[in-house]
């Protein structure tokens, strides 16, 4: 057997994994101040577990990040049924989604598991049917990786909507929903490849919430069978695009945008989208309902405009930059700003590029000017979907995504003008 990575694994942990040997299911939830949920999600993984896998050897890990609400303690008094093993553990490294990963894959792949699922710490509308929703396409099917595929609000996952779904879609060609769903099963081959630590060096994001779309685009790429499987409804803790999630969207754009290097060999050549296979029968469910300020993303949007304008016009196509100018000074009011699907996609190509091409130590200032074009986005589908039900607005979102798959060949042309100057572009003396 292979040495343990003593960095990565509490003395506890190590000795839990020497007494048991192996597992057939391991399920991880990496958790951070959920007291709220966290006894109600292990809970219902337990009943899961057993409901459906009596006579399987199963383990729950709850990853923590150093809770400071009793996350851990609930955690370790949930109850756990006859046979079936439970750890909590600290995980050790950088703060962030992906190290509580990391800690939960190297147990599992320690102990030899067929089948390691993965699931948000939030989750209110969890019940006891995911488990077997999650498990059976790895451990019945031959499936290398499952995604998730469940309703949500219409304005919920707005990095998924606008920009990390059509992206990943357009790019790859396969139609996997939900990219960074945060709820996922894999194979014993899987955890064979994320478990490198290589990977954790090269890729900065992926110790935080890059990790998902790492996962996903990994699989899609590297020869796994990748399907959806039907959950139902998403509920959990909802986070306001315009206040809260400027750290996670730089971390996963980050991410999807840095892996278009190791993966040009494929996406150069993808020509069309098809769809990914889904497990489940999928309906669609009435769900809590999301609240964005919209006013606090056109004032965010103003607001990086004056002060990025420079950049953009730096890295932009003259005719797009041109398209958005017009847009922005033919506003008025500036509230009924509205940038198009197709002006929008051709600004995510610009920075896939300018990311890619531009010196390493700028590119976080890259993506911290994208975040306001992401605001007006997001503020402009609000506005689009105003009256569509989220199934009329989850079918506008592949709409959407359709024009990315169209636009894609202003991706290429753009990517090459960049590869072909052989010089790396410089931002940082645009900024105002």
């Amino acid at each position: 057997m292979a040495e343990y990575n003593e960095e990565l694994l509490e003395k506890h942990v190590i000795e839990l994994i020497n007494r048991i040997k192996r597992v057939d299911i391991v399920v991880g939830i990496p958790s951070f101040n959920n007291a709220g949920t966290i006894f109600n999600v292990i809970r219902n993984f337990n009943k899961g577990l057993k409901k459906y896998y009596p006579d399987f050897k199963c383990l729950i890990v709850d990853s923590d990040g150093g809770s400071k609400d009793k996350t851990a303690e609930l955690a370790k008094e949930c109850w756990t049924p006859e046979g079936m093993e439970k750890v909590v553990t600290c995980y050790k490294g950088s703060p962030g989604k992906g190290s509580a990963f990391r800690t939960i894959f190297e147990i599992a792949r320690r102990l030899n598991a067929k089948v390691c699922v993965v699931s948000d710490a939030d989750t209110r509308s969890i019940t006891p049917q995911w488990t077997r929703a999650l498990v059976d396409p790895v451990l019945y099917r031959g499936y290398g990786y499952v995604t998730p595929y469940y309703s949500r609000d219409k304005h919920d996952g707005t990095i998924t909507n606008a920009l990390v779904y059509p992206t990943t879609r357009a790019l790859y060609g396969l139609k996997i929903r939900q990219p960074i769903g945060g709820d996922f099963a894999f194979s014993n081959g899987f955890l064979q490849i994320i478990t490198r630590k290589e990977y954790w060096e090269r890729y900065s994001y992926i110790s935080k919430f890059g990790v998902d779309i790492w996962m996903t685009t990994t699989a899609i790429n590297d020869g796994f069978r990748v399907c959806q499987t039907v959950l139902g409804a998403k509920v959990h803790d909802t986070k306001d695009p315009g206040k809260d999630l400027s750290s996670m969207f730089i971390q996963v754009v980050g991410t999807m945008f840095g892996l278009m290097r190791k993966y040009e060999y494929r996406w150069r050549n993808v020509k069309r989208s098809i769809q990914g296979t889904t497990t489940g029968e999928f309906k669609f469910f009435e769900v809590e309902k999301v609240s964005v300020n919209f006013d606090e993303l056109m004032k965010k949007f103003y607001e990086g405009y004056e002060k990025y304008k420079n950049v953009w016009r730096t890295i932009f196509d003259r005719k797009t930059c041109l398209e958005l100018d017009e847009k922005v000074l033919m506003s008025l009011p500036k509230e009924k700003l509205v940038i198009s699907i197709d002006l929008w996609a051709k600004i995510v190509y610009e920075f896939a590029c300018a990311y890619n091409f531009v010196k390493t130590d700028e590119r976080e200032l890259v993506l911290e000017s994208m975040l306001p074009l992401y605001f007006v986005r997001t503020a402009s589908f609000i506005r689009e979907a105003e009256l569509f039900s989220d199934e009329i607005a989850d079918a506008v979102v592949e709409g959407n995504a359709g024009v990315f798959e169209r636009l894609k060949g202003y991706l290429i042309n753009r990517w090459d003008y960049y590869k072909n100057r052989g010089v790396e572009i410089s931002i940082k003396n645009k900024i105002l």
